[in-house]
């Protein structure tokens, strides 16, 4: 079985379970929209933490990324605790 939590809702942070070689390891994403109507093998739409905080102004203008459902770990069960966790 596997031990890696796929998110089920929108707002979860993620990270990239299996980079590929253009993708920063340590960047996390934010789920944008409601996932728990899509099976794990279907595209689903984040944006990145960081295009989210170049377009603080702005929101609705940062990049959204198609990623794999299932080639996604939730680190964090929304953003408020995840920005929490840094000072852990």
């Amino acid at each position: 079985m596997n031990n890696q939590t796929t998110p089920t809702k929108q707002g979860q942070i993620c990270k990239i379970t299996s980079p590929m070689a253009d993708e920063n390891p340590a960047e996390t994403y934010l789920i944008t929209e409601d996932v728990s109507v899509y099976s794990d093998d279907a595209t689903i739409y984040v944006v990145s933490i960081t295009e989210l905080q170049r377009n603080i102004a702005t929101p609705a203008l940062a990049v959204r990324t198609a990623i794999k459902k299932s080639d996604l770990t939730v680190v964090s069960e929304d953003l408020t605790s995840y920005v929490e966790s840094w000072n852990k």
